[in-house]
């Protein structure tokens, strides 16, 4: 996703890209959270 906002506190070598480590993972103010809904749906 292009829209990754890391964690300022996330270690370098620790910011990969992953979803897991942005700030706004599974919050309403993420604007994939109707994706990850539907994973979890089906």
């Amino acid at each position: 996703m292009p829209c990754y906002e890391f964690n300022p506190e996330l270690r370098p070598d620790r910011d990969d890209g992953r979803c897991e480590s942005c700030r706004k993972f599974l919050t309403m103010e993420c604007e994939y959270i109707d994706h990850f809904m539907e994973e979890e749906i089906e």
